[in-house]
């Protein structure tokens, strides 16, 4: 994480946040998950889904559809 631009460490920290409300405040079931790739992203980890904006913005929001339980 230290290579990435502050811009881009602000959304790692949103998306680390996400995660680990999504895993009911485990911090390393949130870390493992965002280090794996992910099908829904075409085979990207989560972390590495902090480039721009609006990647960020859809991992997000997938993890807000998976807290509803929507899928698809």
């Amino acid at each position: 994480m230290s290579t990435l631009s502050p811009d881009q460490h602000d959304r790692y920290l949103d998306v680390l946040e996400a995660a680990k409300s999504l895993y009911s405040g485990d911090l390393d079931a949130a870390m493992r998950w965002m280090s794996h790739p992910v099908k829904a992203f075409d085979g990207k980890a989560p972390a590495s889904m902090v480039t721009t904006r609006l990647e960020t913005d859809t991992v997000v929001e997938f993890i807000r559809r998976l807290e509803h339980g929507i899928v698809a």
